[in-house]
């Protein structure tokens, strides 16, 4: 039986392989480009008669933002700095308290510290909602209700970003931070000025990780954000998309699209440096 040549078997896989990643860019870009077809029409039509696949409209497009942003003095474009400043803050503590602790438990021997490592681990098997009550009365007792505070504090200690971490800093080479110690480094210092500057791709990681996290949080603002001046984009996004709202089919895809802008462009601006950390993090599949 005569085989098939190996170039022909190697060009209908790389076909078969274009075919697949085409696919699969259709299915997650098409959403958002519905949505902003959709944004940037002209309105009245229902979407059952005109599906608009493509922009028709640059100045309703406009004034559909302009609407939202402004509705209701200002609310959603509050929201939308609640948001911001919740997402900057996690951040911002995420990366302060996760990184200070890789440090110790990547590089560092210390008594119990297999014991409480395991333990870290062991709360990433431990669904949310388990936690969300007594987190939440502890946050009550301390007066952060409708506070950026209760917002930020409770989501800065990620199990996850300590593992990631950790698993970074121990490829770390540890001659480099014997001779910063030689040099008169703190231990601090070698923390700061060595270990850090080191782990960009890993930090940068965390950093989207934790944005997509906060900025698509819905459950805990819920609880915690009950005033309509502490709201976030989730909380105003479940509003316009409740059975209950009257609002046009304009006005839900401009609320919804205004929320996926963001995290759309800083994962796309970081996107290489996500591959990066992932690869050199010890994450592998």
């Amino acid at each position: 039986m005569r085989k098939q040549p190996v170039h022909i078997r190697i060009k209908i896989n790389t076909i078969l392989k274009w075919i697949i990643a085409i696919v699969i860019l259709f299915i997650a870009v098409f959403p958002i480009w519905w949505m902003f077809c959709i944004v940037f029409s002209d309105p009245g039509i229902p979407v059952s008669v005109d599906p608009r696949l493509y922009p028709s409209s640059l100045s309703s497009g406009i004034q559909n933002i302009i609407n939202v942003l402004t509705v209701n003095d200002y609310q959603y474009l509050r929201a939308y700095l609640n948001t911001s400043l919740y997402t900057f803050f996690t951040i911002i503590g995420t990366l302060i308290l996760c990184s200070m602790a890789a440090y110790e438990f990547a590089l560092f021997e210390f008594p119990g510290k297999n014991i409480l490592f395991t333990l870290a681990l062991i709360s990433l098997m431990v669904p949310a909602i388990v936690t969300l009550i007594p987190t939440y009365l502890l946050v009550a007792d301390l007066g952060w209700i409708n506070t950026l505070q209760g917002l930020v504090i409770p989501g800065i200690a990620s199990a996850f970003g300590l593992f990631m971490l950790t698993q970074f800093f121990r490829d770390i080479p540890k001659e480099i931070m014997d001779a910063a110690l030689i040099d008169g480094a703190t231990h601090f210092q070698v923390y700061r000025y060595v270990v850090m500057p080191l782990s960009t791709n890993a930090l940068i990681t965390l950093s989207i990780i934790t944005f997509i996290r906060s900025w698509g949080n819905y459950v805990w603002p819920l609880v915690i954000a009950t005033s309509e001046k502490t709201f976030t984009v989730s909380q105003m996004i479940n509003r316009y998309n409740a059975n209950f709202s009257r609002a046009s089919i304009n006005t839900i895809m401009t609320a919804n699209l205004l929320a996926a802008v963001l995290p759309l462009l800083f994962f796309l601006f970081f996107q290489n440096k996500i591959i990066k950390g992932v690869s050199m993090s010890g994450i592998k599949g």
